[in-house]
């Protein structure tokens, strides 16, 4: 489509001053064809004009352009009388409305339009002193119009002060020089073989007006350091051609540069006085254009989060969270300043939709995990309520745990029960006897088989397996805290029994690569991952792989003292008093003498760490003799020793839970049990150790017999 063509314009009115402001009236196209028809009189015949629409049509309520097409037909009087009311902002403003009033405002100078910017001025307040080197309408346009003063670009909000313009990143490289580029064209478009830079005292800092000035000569190439621009180094090349003739000595050039920057310099120091108040205003307006955009912001994001909240995500909302929240309010299609209207939201809510929805997965996943787990607290408590009677006795700690049960049937028609269902306590109570009695069955018949497997014969009917003394079970845990310079008066962990096997620590804990869930299900990876975190596994029989060489030690020791492996038990082996010293060990050591407790304690450390310990012998009687009173005047101090009590875990059988060292055992009777004294608790049972959770079994070490060989 061709360009309108513009309606020729009649002589203008010399002898009236103020009707040449008036500007032309609107030209239409189809005004154009009709004023180039002739009529049959020959005469032009003004066109009617067409019947204005309405400002809003439609049930949209679409609003039109031209509100103020018909001001510029108003007697010109009464326009200027309407003008003399505007500040500057407002004047500037309707200079940028259309090309007509920009004609009016900002075309050729008059003593009208002076008085007009001049009458704004008087009425604007809080705009800085104007500098004599820019016009009004400019200086009002480099404080208010956030564009490029040389490629029109808009978003340009930082003004150059040094030169009183507004360029973007893009045009400030391509219309500004460096230190050295500068120089360089200063040099080729004079006579001389140096620039005038290095003829004067501050260099270019005095000449021209710099950006980001540093006398550091390593900053003389940087593309943000020392820059200037194209058209205020244009002059001043010309002048320093002229001021050097071609036959100028070059002793005489640094007078002429000298006297080149004392000119020069009233006009910076002029620009400089004025930047730091503009600086100054302008700094002022930003800040509070931007506290301006960011309320607009927050106010826009509350009516975001008020809108969705009515539309059914409140829940997703309030599970966001703070920080989730302000990640939302800084994304793109939230941020905004605009107002918040039908269309815009529609496309708000269209852009957070997949990202809401994700949130809600988020939130029901969170809260099945949630039910799940408080539904497993609910189950442990069951448990411990079904074996724990008051007072605690340590044989009550010998029970299950809560993941024993979660792959149970009855367990897990609880457990997995529908958010929609109310489980309580009481539910799992009701299933427990039976559910413990079966998994008790099953666990003893499972280690009764590994038993019977290690045993060198089988077992009288009239015997319990689990009471022989040679019924100890080999796990991975056997001799880890021996350590290199070992001797046999040193205090490890024994091998478990039953039932204290069935919550021995290593059997719950297993490697990270041996960690699978039976089924990949969302129940499952749970519950995996929560014994992941609490370094805890269902009860696992396996780990007792070492079983067998342990029983046989045991089995070699107590033949050694003439005693039938299949059917002594432990009771028996104390009851004999019977001691044995090691014939394995170093003669360095010295000689010690082992219970049979602690001499199968002895075999099974240095099985895995110093070789085989598998030759005994009974200890005479005068080797008993001073055994016995050596464990008498050391063994009696056990519990009341201060080093005894240090690693070992208490429990108060007057609590149905509290297990804690002996300081924190103390605040307790003081604080719960005040009418208690926790030294003679101790004495009289109510204060046990507990059966698993202490570093060190309740074993009383060996007594040594003879000195060590030096």
């Amino acid at each position: 489509m061709p360009p309108r063509k513009k309606q020729k314009t009649e002589h203008t009115d010399t002898l009236n001053p103020v009707a040449t402001l008036a500007p032309p009236r609107r030209t239409t196209r189809a005004m154009t064809k009709t004023a180039l028809v002739p009529t049959p009189q020959s005469v032009r015949q003004p066109v009617a004009s067409r019947a204005r629409k309405s400002c809003v049509t439609g049930a949209a309520g679409k609003f039109r352009k031209g509100h103020l097409d018909t001001l510029p037909e108003i007697a010109v009087e009464i326009q200027l009388e309407i003008y003399s009311y505007l500040d500057l902002r407002d004047l500037h403003q309707l200079s940028r409305t259309c090309k007509r009033f920009r004609e009016f405002f900002l075309g050729q100078k008059t003593v009208t339009k002076e008085r007009l910017w001049e009458q704004a001025r008087a009425n604007t307040d809080d705009f800085p002193e104007r500098p004599p080197f820019l016009s009004e309408p400019a200086f009002v346009h480099l404080l208010i119009s956030p564009y490029c003063h040389r490629c029109g670009c808009t978003n340009v909000h930082q003004v150059i002060w040094a030169w009183f313009t507004r360029h973007c990143a893009r045009c400030l490289r391509e219309v500004t020089f460096n230190y050295n580029e500068a120089d360089d064209y200063i040099q080729r478009r004079s006579r001389c073989k140096t620039g005038i830079f290095s003829y004067t005292t501050h260099g270019p800092f005095r000449l021209l007006a710099v950006v980001n000035p540093s006398d550091n000569i390593s900053c003389r190439e940087s593309s943000k350091s020392n820059r200037i621009h194209r058209e205020h180094l244009e002059p001043l090349a010309v002048e320093w051609r002229k001021a050097c003739p071609r036959n100028t000595p070059w002793f005489a050039l640094r007078d002429i540069a000298q006297r080149i920057e004392q000119e020069r310099r009233g006009e910076i120091e002029e620009r400089e006085a004025y930047a730091a108040p503009c600086k100054a205003w302008f700094d002022e307006q930003e800040r509070k254009r931007r506290a301006a955009l960011d309320a607009a912001r927050v106010t826009r994001f509350h009516e975001i989060l008020r809108r969705l909240k009515e539309g059914g995500w409140e829940k997703e909302i309030a599970f966001m969270g703070p920080k989730r929240l302000d990640e939302m309010a800084a994304s793109t299609v939230v941020r905004q300043a605009a107002k918040l209207t039908p269309k815009v939201w529609q496309d708000v809510y269209a852009r957070l939709e997949g990202h809401l929805n994700d949130i809600r997965k988020e939130r029901l996943t969170v809260e099945r995990q949630g039910l799940l787990k408080s539904r497993f607290e609910m189950l442990e408590q069951a448990i411990r309520e079904h074996y724990v009677r008051l007072p605690r006795s340590a044989s009550m700690e010998y029970r299950p745990r809560a993941l024993d049960f979660i792959f149970v049937s009855e367990c897990r028609s609880l457990l997995e029960a529908e958010n929609e269902r109310t489980i309580t306590r009481g539910d799992f109570s009701a299933i427990l006897p039976a559910v413990t009695a079966r998994w008790e069955a099953e666990m003893k018949e499972k280690l009764s088989t590994i038993m019977k497997g290690a045993l060198p014969g089988p077992v009288a009917d009239d015997v319990d397996m689990f009471s022989l003394a040679v019924a100890v079970f080999g796990c991975r845990c056997i001799g880890h805290t021996a350590y290199y310079g070992y001797r046999p008066g040193v205090e490890e962990p024994s091998p478990p029994r039953f039932p204290t096997v069935l919550r021995h620590d290593c059997l719950r804990k297993r490697a990270v690569y041996d960690r699978e869930p039976p089924e990949d299900t969302f129940y499952s990876r749970l519950f995996m991952k929560r014994s992941m975190e609490y370094d805890v596994q269902p009860f696992e029989v396996r780990d007792l792989y070492r079983t067998p060489d342990v029983v046989a030690q045991a089995c070699n020791i107590l033949q050694t003292l003439g005693m039938d492996p299949l059917r002594t038990t432990l009771n028996d082996v104390k009851d004999c008093g019977a001691r044995l010293k090691c014939l394995s060990c170093p003669e360095p050591w010295g000689i010690y003498a082992f219970t049979v407790e602690t001499a199968i304690n002895h075999a099974c450390v240095h099985t895995y760490y110093f070789g085989k310990h598998d030759k005994w012998a009974p200890l005479d009687e005068e080797e008993l003799a001073l055994a016995y009173r050596l464990e008498a005047e050391t063994h009696d101090v056990d519990l009341t020793s201060k080093v005894a009590r240090r690693n070992i875990e208490w429990s108060c059988s007057l609590c149905l839970d509290f297990d804690e060292r002996w300081p924190r055992m103390q605040e307790h009777y003081k604080t719960e049990h005040p009418d208690q004294d926790a030294e003679a608790c101790l004495q009289n049972g109510t204060i046990f150790r507990h059966p698993y959770k202490s570093r060190k079994e309740q074993l009383k070490p060996p007594v040594q017999i003879r000195a060590k060989v030096q």
